[in-house]
């Protein structure tokens, strides 16, 4: 009842305006029992930012565990894991992408989770598509620069959707794997072809 009440509130207000007389009532029980399992609204919604993260990061490994090997199917089926997790947890993902908490304990356990999501994209796109990477001097740096990149793409289209859920998952995963992975495809293909600059060696 705690979480699922401090989940919708977070969601909803912030880190900032939410109060944990707020979480209570959204949980239908008394600020008393919320401190007899954590101590300050920062644990809360740390242990809330974990859970959601572990959360969204598993459903989408446990889709590409099942996914074929060729990258390009791989590519879209991490995409739409990403994109089915965002439309069955709207809360649970709503709450991850909102403005960082001036709270430093909070924003640094924010950036910390950032940074989990961006090792995983990075490590997915070294894995999916290695011929992009493969004329940089540094292709792990590379692919974590496109892993930014790529996450801020998702977290932007994935916000716009928030606010339109009329339009179907579908075309969503569509319009992200068009205009970013494919991108990567596009990379590798001008790299082979001699087209453009060259990466630094």
């Amino acid at each position: 009842m705690i979480l699922e009440g401090a989940l919708r509130v977070f969601a909803e207000h912030g880190y900032e305006a939410t109060s944990m007389g707020q979480i209570a009532a959204a949980a239908e029980i008394t600020p008393a029992v919320i401190y007899d399992h954590f101590p300050s609204k920062a644990k809360l919604h740390i242990y809330l930012m974990q859970r959601q993260t572990t959360e969204l990061l598993t459903f989408v490994s446990s889709a590409l565990a099942e996914a074929p090997d060729r990258p390009e199917d791989r590519i879209r089926i991490g995409v739409g894991a990403f994109f089915r997790f965002v439309e069955e947890h709207r809360f649970a993902w709503r709450m991850l992408i909102r403005d960082p908490p001036s709270d430093p304990e909070v924003a640094a356990a924010y950036l910390d989770l950032e940074n989990q999501a961006s090792e995983a994209i990075s490590a997915f796109i070294e894995f999916g598509a290695p011929e992009a990477l493969a004329g940089y001097r540094n292709p792990g740096q590379a692919a974590r620069m496109f892993a930014e990149i790529l996450k801020a793409g998702q977290n932007g289209l994935a916000a716009w959707w928030y606010d339109h859920p009329e339009v179907p998952r579908q075309e969503v995963v569509d319009r992200m794997v068009e205009f970013g992975w494919l991108g990567l495809e596009n990379i590798a293909k001008a790299k082979s072809e001699g087209v453009g600059g060259s990466p630094p060696r």
